[in-house]
């Protein structure tokens, strides 16, 4: 009888026990990665024998997931691979020397994904690029030209071009491009990056590969200026079929002035209320010259700047050592001070009248400190001041 009740409360804990939840095991879920690598130089053939590497993106973060071969196919196929919904997916694989990757796309669970991947045979032979169209803008400030160049460069082969031509550690050379000479600070935007950019005498080359069909190159850099005129130079390095320069016009009277002979000035285009010139060329060949002289550069308003200070220092010292100076020639000719006459006092008033004027615009500027601007116009127009007196109501 005891034994029965043992058994029956064993039953009854049993099933207590199966009533309650049971934990979730966290798990990745698994699913399947395939897809086939293929040369897409030799009419699509699948590629033998590649190492293709899985590589996993979570927030920005790059791991790798797994490693798998092509068959004699070209397929390949990471089976039962445990994936996250929240991962960006993407595949690599090297041939010839070059790596190459594909597209990235998320994983769907109970879906398979297809990563393919495209390879080509390398080329030393260039001639297969050129440029489809190449925009220069211009920024105009006071004493410099910021520039930005933007080329849309065009791989119209069905091969990889590797550059033929060694330009540094074993490096070859794929896309050379002439700068100014005065270009300083220089900026290089992706894909251009500071592993592949060599600087040159007249500019910079890239080193790395053009893929076929286009992708395009941009930078930046400033162009300190010594007048208020520019000549800047643009040569060729690759055939292009289109180039254009936009450079702002402030107005008709106080704006720039462009003149090119290998470009066709376009009329000024409105732009968010601005003026723009607009030069364009088309069918440049590979070692042209481009020549766009600027004229009425801003600069001159910062110069004026220094125009003024210098002025200012001048009369100020004109109008201190001049009157000393003429009253004592006076005094070794004739032994003796001879009061100056109405004509010279109304000339150092006026030179006086003249420099406080320019002090004025020299704190208008900015360009003094208040206290010696004030110090120095009381000092000028107490001088002035007691000229006026001398020369009497008349005079004024």
């Amino acid at each position: 009888m005891r034994q029965m009740k043992n058994l029956t409360y064993t039953i009854i804990i049993l099933l207590l026990l199966s009533s309650l939840p049971v934990p979730a095991m966290a798990e990745k879920p698994s699913g399947i990665i395939k897809g086939k690598v293929t040369n897409q130089t030799l009419n699509g053939k699948g590629m033998d024998g590649i190492e293709v590497v899985l590589h996993q993106q979570v927030k920005g973060k790059d791991s790798e997931a797994g490693r798998s071969i092509t068959d004699r196919t070209g397929s390949f196929a990471f089976k039962e691979a445990n994936l996250l919904k929240e991962a960006i997916y993407y595949i690599s694989g090297e041939y010839r020397g070059l790596r190459y990757y594909s597209r990235g796309s998320h994983f769907h669970e109970k879906e398979p994904l297809t990563l393919d991947l495209e390879v080509y045979e390398p080329a030393e032979n260039g001639k297969q690029i050129h440029v489809k169209m190449h925009h220069i803008f211009f920024e105009l400030n006071e004493g410099s030209l910021n520039v930005q160049e933007i080329m849309i460069v065009e791989n119209q082969g069905n091969t990889v071009y590797i550059g033929s031509q060694n330009v540094k550690s074993g490096k070859r050379e794929t896309l050379k491009v002439s700068l100014p000479k005065e270009a300083a600070g220089i900026q290089y935007m992706d894909p251009l990056t500071p592993c592949c950019v060599v600087e040159t005498e007249d500019g910079f080359t890239d080193t790395k590969e053009i893929m076929p069909g286009k992708k395009k190159v941009s930078f930046s850099y400033t162009i300190d200026t010594t007048g208020s005129s520019y000549v800047f130079i643009k040569d060729i390095s690759l055939d292009t079929d289109h180039i254009d320069f936009i450079i702002p016009n402030t107005g008709p009277n106080t704006g720039i002035k462009v003149m090119s002979e290998q470009l066709e000035i376009k009329e000024s285009t409105a732009n968010s209320g601005e003026d723009f010139f607009h030069l364009s060329g088309k069918t440049l060949n590979k070692g042209a010259r481009i020549v766009v002289e600027l004229s009425g550069l801003p600069w001159m308003k910062s110069l004026y700047k220094w125009i003024i200070i210098g002025l200012v220092i001048l009369l100020i010292g004109i109008g201190l050592v001049i009157p000393f100076l003429n009253r004592k020639k006076q005094q070794d000719i004739n032994g003796l001070e001879k009061k100056p006459s109405d004509k010279n006092l109304t000339e150092e008033r006026q030179r006086l009248l003249q420099t406080i004027a320019e002090l004025d615009d020299l704190s208008e500027y900015g360009e003094i400190d208040p206290d010696e601007y004030q110090t120095k116009r009381n000092e000028l127009l107490k001088k002035a001041t007691e000229l006026t007196k001398k020369l009497g109501p008349d005079n004024d």
